[in-house]
């Protein structure tokens, strides 16, 4: 039935000691903000976020890349594949979409998971009209 299209989806806003995350399931379409993952080490926030996705039982992470305007890749893009290939290696799907097309940057931010959850409603956009 229908009900095999449900996707569980985490959103990762990832930064070097700040991660935004956010969940949606796709039966709703609601992004959920989750706390923001502080860490001093990237093992320390991929062990953290791996928890939650599991807890959650998440079909693939989708993680923001933070290109240049000019769609280059600078050292946060470099800093984020790494921690990517982690979660990989943990056994979760990845999915990358360019942060760039997410108007998170020119909205009054409150804090990173609403970058995540930005990052899901644009994502979850595109994937509507495809």
């Amino acid at each position: 039935g229908v009900d095999s299209l449900t996707m569980r989806i985490l959103a990762l806003d990832i930064g070097a000691r700040r991660t935004g995350v956010a969940f949606v399931d796709t039966d709703n379409n609601i992004p959920l903000p989750l706390d923001t993952v502080v860490s001093d080490s990237m093992e320390a926030m991929v062990e953290h976020v791996s928890a939650i996705g599991v807890a959650r039982k998440i079909d693939f992470l989708l993680i923001g890349l933070p290109l240049l305007p000019s769609g280059q890749e600078g050292s946060q893009s470099t800093y984020v594949r790494t921690a990517s290939a982690k979660f990989v290696e943990q056994g979760f799907e990845v999915v990358f979409f360019d942060e760039r097309y997410t108007s998170s940057h020119n909205a009054p931010f409150d804090g990173d998971a609403r970058a995540a959850c930005q990052l899901l409603t644009t994502y979850l956009q595109t994937q509507a009209h495809s």
